[in-house]
């Protein structure tokens, strides 16, 4: 089945903020007037009134002319175009009134010099200027505000999804650069003392002894902790993931709509009486009001009747235009047999100009709706790459801080283990024995070599069995019962494991250490695709008001996605995301 484009609801407010905003007096939308304003007069007041296209030509560049100045006018004093410029409603009605009024103004004394406008027209013009002006600039300013924010929307893409690409491209080189720099940092450090060690191992014991133990203190422990900091590419992945804050997908064409959505009655009953309110003037002049009332009520009645019974029918996009131009004609029709039945028929020339309008003002509407659809679901696709980008990036950090821990620990572990055992070997021996010899040789090679194979992975559920044997007798620690599903995902993504591994160690450790805690659930399960939420929850001291970070939260932000720590119906409950 075809995916269905889901039309946000129409914003009554927004719509009004735009008809008065800055783009309301623009030069895109005073062009755009141009056609509207020459196909009224010529379209229209040469098969009511008399005179030919080139006279009804003439009047109407008169008018336009007329509204365009006015408007200008406001535009330069007191509504300038500037970016950003709150919505003015009142002037901005001022303005197209006064606009409309010049227009009527300078049509009829035009069209009277020509002889076309006979002097009954006056007060048509006078009412229909302003009305006109009015509806036709706030439709068109409304339809441009969609379309520009529809096309700042789809620039906005490009720049993100290009930046996103980049980012995913380069991502892994990046974590093998960090890798590869923390290595040599360790080797270059190492090796040489290392080497000078080994080729002086056949000569003083007690000397050799002192030397190994000089280089744990001098350099493999302040190198240790030194790696467990960030370095350079750190920061440039850090930076670079900032940058990336969101990212968007390429605009769709709708394939299938709400033939309900498409329909906006607020747009039609607005766009009508911009018209109908001066047509009925000259149609019926004695019954203007009630003629008008009547029009627009069953306008906006219909066009919400079918706007809500059309609301579930989802249909291609052709048909959901052919659907908005069949019902335009249909409440056109219902409008005019409403003002038939009390006795104000139309003729048969302004009958099909009614039934016109009600189709141009819908295409309209349809059009902007259109518009609408895809900037959402541009939107929504954004939200759904920011989202992948946020777990990406989570994931980033994980495998940045695994890797300077793994090469930290290892140093902290093996190779000071290795560099202290042989000291303390060859420190007890005054002549070591070859065996011995190769014995420290090989302890210090296989330390060394451990770095460079990046051994240190630990199983998921043995580092839950180990936390809780560390803190027996002392806390009692309950385990949670993981699926096989859970722990086959774990065990396939050493990265996410050793992340939350270190969230429950350090949640644990805090419960005893901080809050006095002597008990302690640990809960571990999938809160979505790519996220698996633990809950550590203790019986401990509750949380003062205040808490002061501390090393322990610097790991929680580089390995969890987000993480919260709170007091909780008694409890003190530290709960985490991690990427997976």
């Amino acid at each position: 089945m075809a995916e269905r484009f889901v039309t946000p609801k129409t914003s009554l407010r927004d719509a009004i903020n735009n008809a008065a905003g800055p783009i309301a007096l623009s030069n895109r939308v005073l062009l755009q007037f141009a056609p509207l304003s020459f196909a009224l007069f010529i379209g229209s007041s040469p098969t009511r009134l008399s005179g030919s296209i080139l006279e009804w030509f003439i009047v109407a560049t008169v008018g336009y002319l007329a509204t365009v100045i006015v408007l200008l006018a406001f535009r330069a004093t007191v509504l300038p175009v500037t970016p950003g410029r709150k919505p003015k409603l009142l002037l901005t009605s001022l303005a197209y009134v006064v606009a409309g009024l010049a227009r009527g103004l300078s049509v009829y004394t035009t069209g009277a010099a020509l002889g076309v406008m006979p002097e009954a027209e006056l007060w048509y013009r006078l009412v229909g200027g302003p009305l006109y002006v009015y509806g036709s600039i706030a439709i068109l300013a409304i339809f441009n505000a969609s379309r520009m924010r529809h096309e700042k929307t789809l620039a906005e893409l490009e720049a993100e999804k290009a930046e996103l690409d980049e980012l995913r491209g380069g991502i892994r080189e990046r974590i093998r650069l960090q890798r590869a720099d923390l290595l040599r940092r360790v080797q270059v450090a190492l090796e040489p003392a290392v080497k000078q060690i080994q080729s002086e191992l056949e000569s003083s014991s007690k000397t050799v002894s002192a030397k190994l133990t000089d280089l744990v203190e001098t350099v493999v422990r302040p190198l240790s902790r030194d790696i467990g900091l960030n370095s350079q590419i750190d920061n440039q992945v850090n930076q670079i993931t900032r940058r990336a804050s969101g990212a968007y997908s390429k605009s769709r064409f709708p394939s299938r709509l709400s033939a309900g959505a498409m329909i906006v009655p607020e747009i039609a009953f607005f766009g009508t009486a911009s018209i109908a309110i001066a047509s009925n003037v000259i149609t019926f002049p004695d019954a203007v009001l009630l003629t008008s009332v009547v029009s627009l009520l069953v306008i906006l009645a219909s066009y919400k009747f079918f706007q809500f019974i059309l609301k579930n029918v989802w249909v291609p996009f052709v048909v959901a235009l052919l659907i908005s131009m069949l019902i335009a004609a249909v409440c056109g029709v219902m409008a005019n047999t409403a003002l038939a039945l009390l006795g104000f028929g139309l003729n048969p020339t302004l009958y099909i100009q009614s039934i016109s309008a009600q189709v141009v003002i819908t295409l309209v509407s349809f059009y902007m709706q259109f518009l609408r659809t895809q900037r959402s679901d541009a939107e929504r696709e954004m939200k759904n790459v920011v989202s992948d980008l946020a777990i990406m990036n989570s994931q980033l950090r994980q495998e940045v801080w695994l890797n300077r821990r793994r090469i930290a620990s290892i140093l902290h572990g093996s190779v000071q283990s290795a560099l202290y055992a042989s000291a303390i070997r060859l420190a007890k021996s005054q002549s070591p024995s070859a065996e011995e010899i190769e014995s420290v040789q090989s302890d210090i090679s296989a330390a060394i070599n451990k770095l460079e194979s990046g051994e240190g992975t630990e199983n998921f559920v043995d580092v839950l069995e180990q936390i809780r044997d560390v803190w027996e007798g002392a806390v009692e620690v309950e385990l949670p019962q993981l699926s096989k599903e859970l722990v086959a995902q774990l065990e396939a993504n050493p990265v996410a494991s050793a992340c939350a591994a270190e969230v429950v160690r350090e949640a644990v450790s805090n419960a005893a250490k901080h809050g006095k805690a002597e008990h302690v659930v640990i809960a571990i399960e999938p809160t979505g695709p790519h996220l698996l939420g633990i809950t550590v929850t203790n019986d401990g001291q509750p949380l003062p008001a205040e808490i002061e970070a501390g090393y322990g939260s610097s790991i929680l932000d580089e390995v969890a996605f987000s993480w919260q720590l709170e007091n909780r119906g008694g409890y003190t409950v530290l709960g985490a995301a991690i990427a997976i």
